[in-house]
């Protein structure tokens, strides 16, 4: 940066006023000469013809730099220009750019002024404004609460490991310090093709503890219940530095089994982030803030990675949990009892928390707050105290399942065993960077599965920009850090798919309400879907005369019609042609016999007049009236009184 022009990212003011400056003067110069004058100047002098062009050759050099560099912003492919002729005719493509930065200007004002969702942009959080909906059952029961908070400061913006939703990017595993290993941390990166894409791998750093584990002796002792303390009776300790995670881990002494459960965001991120972990043990309740010590959390792979403590969770059976601890925090379980797997092996008619709620500790689960947006700060009492509830009751149910499965086992105790083998196979899943498969749609974010739920009837245009679309969305999402529904809703990428509007207009239109990152970006999905249509049909076009090609069928002769073929060939290779039919003289004197075959002595209408042996020594007179008859009758029709006519004038 030159030391004349300020820096825009400590002097903004000061940058604009110089631009702004530059631009004045530099517009003021190019006006000192009239356009149409131009070359009149060039022809006068050369040097000055030179300047001309190398000016306008960098002139022409920077737009193009600026319009790559807006193009690759507002989403619209445009190739350089080579001339002046190059700019002229395509002109409409700067349109379009400039739309586009104009559509993205226009929303940005929109969330300055308040006039968006989307405010929580910068990082100076509002006030916090918690907006509530209730939704009751047939019988009035309250079943879900929803809790949504405008003007949330995205908690990805504060993580010190930075977000990587690329699906080509090296690995990056978290874990840097093993506790409790039998064998070395094993950082070895390979790398596998998945769906035509590299995918990085890395081996899980605990498998081999997991599968060489050694159950410690209480896990099959029988003895009495630990009740629980009563939930209004007792605190949770809420955990948001490192000192209270160092006093938590400090509470974890000497105990047995902890149990721990996850509270979850994924809309408004793509890969989704841990907002909150409970652990519990048999005498304290902790509510860990996992926003705010995410880079810290690493630690409890002191206690979650001991073979001696047993970790009771509510992960259902479900890998997610699993993946998310790995993901976000770098920690892994070695003696995992999953409650799911227990009640499956009892064949208990439900397998959910509700249930072991109703049937060991006669407690209604409260299930409103399944879905509320966890990353609220502070987080609600209700939201607390429900988030408390799920780890609190766990231990005491961990104790009845295990009574349970050790008295229906054998000597062995075989089902006891076979959940814990169950869930040591559980932990054993690792995080891999999901793969986009643009051309066979597989996978859990493909396009294929979403085709296959919602059964859209489609030609072969609109299936084809639903793949598009569906790419762009998961691009986009991946770029922005969004989740595929916040950047376009399912029902409104089918609403495109069904209109394919070729203009921002009705891109806009299809989607109501508009999400912000569609309106900043409806020029570029017109101009996608306005593409692929037209590519779809040419490829269709191409690929139907292929096959009509390939299907023509080749009609055999039938046996006797080749035969007769054949036959007829022969005989026209044994004629011999006669000399005589090309002797013209020959050919007359045949034509003049043949005609004396046919000729009559005399005519109904001349008698003997036009005989062939009309006699010479007839009268000058008759023969002169007999061409005047000839040249003035009109054979239009034959009349049977026209010969007594002609007699009435030849003897007038």
């Amino acid at each position: 940066m030159s030391a004349e022009i300020p820096d825009p990212a400590l002097q903004f003011k000061e940058y604009q006023a110089s631009l702004f400056k530059a631009l004045v003067s530099a517009t003021s110069a190019s006006n000192s000469i009239p356009s149409k004058d131009l070359g009149f100047y060039r022809s006068l002098d050369r040097e000055f013809a030179k300047d001309l062009d190398h000016v306008g050759s960098r002139l022409l050099t920077l737009s193009n730099a600026l319009l790559q560099q807006c193009s690759n912003s507002t989403g619209i492919n445009t190739p350089s220009y080579d001339d002046v002729d190059d700019v002229v005719d395509r002109y409409d493509s700067i349109i379009d750019v400039m739309d586009g930065l104009f559509e993205k200007a226009d929303v940005c004002l929109d969330e300055l002024r308040g006039h968006s969702r989307r405010t929580e942009s910068t990082l100076q959080q509002p006030a916090l404004e918690v907006t509530q909906l209730s939704q009751h059952s047939n019988n009035g029961k309250l079943e879900y609460k929803f809790l949504h908070a405008k003007n949330i400061v995205r908690p990805q913006l504060k993580f010190k490991d930075r977000i990587n939703n690329s699906a080509t990017a090296p690995l990056e595993r978290k874990i840097v310090y093993k506790p409790h290993a039998l064998v070395p941390l094993d950082n070895t990166e390979s790398m596998e093709m998945d769906s035509g894409t590299i995918v990085y791998s890395m081996p899980h750093p605990y498998e081999y503890e997991v599968k060489n584990l050694v159950y410690p002796d209480h896990v099959f002792e029988e003895r009495e219940h630990e009740i629980y303390n009563p939930l209004e009776s007792s605190t949770a300790t809420w955990v948001d530095t490192e000192e209270g995670l160092i006093a938590m881990m400090n509470a974890f002494e000497g105990a047995d089994e902890i149990a721990v459960d996850l509270e979850y965001h994924n809309y408004r991120s793509y890969q989704g982030f841990t907002c909150l972990m409970q652990i519990s043990t048999r005498d304290q309740d902790f509510i860990i803030d996992t926003l705010e010590i995410r880079d810290k959390m690493w630690m409890l792979n002191e206690y979650f990675a001991n073979p001696a403590i047993i970790k009771v969770c509510l992960f259902h059976g479900a890998e997610s949990d699993i993946i998310w601890l790995q993901r976000d925090f770098g920690l892994y379980i070695v003696n995992l009892f999953d409650t799911y797997f227990a009640t499956k092996v009892l064949e208990f008619p439900h397998h959910g928390l509700a249930y072991l709620l109703k049937k060991y500790c006669s407690v209604d689960a409260d299930k409103k707050y399944q879905l509320a947006d966890w990353r609220i700060r502070p987080l609600p009492e209700e939201m607390l105290h429900y988030a408390r509830s799920d780890t609190h009751y766990l231990l005491y149910i961990y104790d009845c399942l295990r009574k349970e499965l050790m008295e229906k086992s054998g000597t062995n105790q075989n089902l006891l065993r076979a959940v814990l083998q169950r869930s040591a196979e559980l932990s054993l899943h690792k995080h891999e960077r999901e793969v986009y498969d643009a051309v066979n749609g597989l996978g859990p974010g493909g396009w294929r599965n979403l085709l296959e739920k919602w059964k859209y009837s489609m030609n072969v245009q609109q299936k084809a920009v639903f793949k598009q679309l569906h790419h762009w969305r998961d691009h986009t999402a991946r770029e922005e850090d969004e989740s595929t529904r916040y950047v376009l809703p399912n029902h409104m990428l089918f609403a495109l798919v069904e209109r394919m509007p070729i203009d921002s207009a009705g891109v806009i239109g299809c989607c109501n309400p508009c999400p912000p990152i569609v309106r900043m970006n409806a020029q570029a999905i017109a101009m996608l879907i306005q593409r692929t249509k037209a590519d779809a049909l040419s490829v269709h076009l191409a690929s139907e005369n292929n096959v009509s090609e390939k299907e023509t069928v080749v009609i055999e002769k039938p046996k006797k019609v080749a035969q007769l073929a054949e036959k007829m060939t022969k005989r026209k290779r044994d004629l011999k042609a006669d000399e005589a039919f090309f002797d013209l003289e020959k050919i007359k004197m045949s034509r003049i016999a043949e005609a004396s075959v046919h000729t009559k002595p005399s005519s109904a209408l001349f008698h003997t007049l036009l005989s062939e042996s009309l006699s010479p020594e007839l009268s000058t007179e008759a023969y002169k009236k007999v061409e005047l008859i000839k040249s003035s009758l009109k054979l239009a029709f034959p009349f049977e009184g026209l010969v007594s006519k002609v007699k009435s004038r030849a003897n007038q």
